[in-house]
């Protein structure tokens, strides 16, 4: 209590000097008045800015809550328009892009999509908004400083057992012209496919399913978007499997369209810079050849689907993972054999 005491004595001498210093100084007492009431006023700015924040922070909090509860709507989907400058031009472009053409790879499924007014920075950030909101897509814009603004997805695994999911990070082109309604369907695909990562494995789907969707990525494809490259090259791929599938559900029409895909897709891979994607491409292909002569016996396309098969095979066995699991695989049969052989052992318990 003492010091207490102590402290405010001072305090209060001091104060008392400045106003006997300042009201024998008029200028001194103006200087202080003026000063005072700037200090008053960045207060009260201060305070505004602070109200406003907290507005906003119970917002977005209302708002997260309001997604969590919603059960009711298939696919939550949370596109994060905050940012300023090419951030929230991009946002807007992909709060656009699944409104509009999210439904043709849903399968009729419902979703409901909302717009959050926040930024989201970084993987952990995006993380913890969709633990905080329970989404089961986001979508944000980002601009790494010194580096093109981009588009990220980051969605929810598809069952409690599996581990979290990494965002994935698209390209935009750098010019506005560039931004076309085919750009924003594939980016439509591209977060129908983070949502459900079936899209690439078309044998999942009925052929009445897949048919639209398997002709609207072709359609994509054609009008040529400047999409992100790696982006382009899933559509191509899941378009071509997709194709084969259709043509092996018996749709006639499709054999041909699947060859013609195959032989297209193959002939645009580089088998140095994407070996998996060119193995995989002539094994459609292959497929699709070994399908036509089937239907219409053919021996030169029939040997031709061969050779193509023969290739993946033999790139196959090049693999390091392929001779590595050929590897394990021999020592489990070794293994095996010597647990047979129970002569070998005596009846005590494993003594040679």
């Amino acid at each position: 209590m003492d010091v207490i005491s102590t402290l405010l004595k001072t305090l209060q001498d001091g104060w008392a000097w400045l106003e006997q210093s300042l009201s024998g100084a008029p200028a001194l007492a103006g200087i202080g008045m003026i000063l005072a009431g700037v200090g008053g006023l960045i207060l009260v700015i201060m305070g505004l800015i602070g109200l406003i924040r907290l507005g906003f922070a119970m917002r977005r909090g209302a708002l997260a809550a309001r997604v969590r509860r919603d059960d009711e709507v298939g696919a939550r989907i949370l596109v994060v328009r905050g940012g300023k400058g090419r951030r929230r031009l991009i946002s807007a472009f992909l709060g656009d892009a699944i409104e509009k053409h999210l439904k043709s790879f849903m399968f009729g499924g419902p979703f409901r999509v909302t717009f959050y007014p926040g930024n989201v920075d970084g993987d952990e950030r995006a993380a913890q908004l969709m633990k905080r909101t329970e989404a089961d897509l986001i979508l944000w814009a980002e601009a790494p400083r010194g580096a093109r603004a981009v588009a990220r997805m980051l969605a929810r695994p598809s069952n409690t057992f599996d581990p979290p999911r990494q965002p994935i990070t698209l390209a935009m082109p750098k010019e506005k012209a560039a931004w076309t309604d085919g750009l924003a369907r594939a980016m439509a695909y591209a977060a129908a496919k983070q949502y459900r990562p079936a899209l690439g494995r078309p044998q999942d789907f009925r052929a009445e399913r897949l048919q639209p969707v398997v002709e609207t990525v072709l359609n994509i494809l054609a009008s040529k978007p400047r999409a992100d490259q790696a982006l382009l090259a899933e559509m191509v791929d899941d378009s071509s499997a997709g194709a084969l599938q259709l043509a092996f559900s018996g749709n006639d029409q499709w054999i041909d369209r699947s060859v013609e895909i195959a032989r297209s897709t193959i002939s645009e891979i580089n088998r140095s810079a994407a070996p998996d994607r060119w193995i995989a491409a002539n094994i459609t292909l292959g497929r699709a050849l070994r399908l036509k002569a089937e239907k219409r016996f053919d021996p030169v396309m029939l040997r031709e689907g061969i050779a193509h098969l023969t290739e993946a095979l033999e790139a196959l066995r090049s693999e390091p993972r392929l001779k590595l699991a050929e590897s394990a695989a021999q020592a489990i049969g070794e293994a095996q054999k010597l647990l047979g052989t129970r002569r070998k052992f005596s009846i005590s318990g494993g003594g040679i």
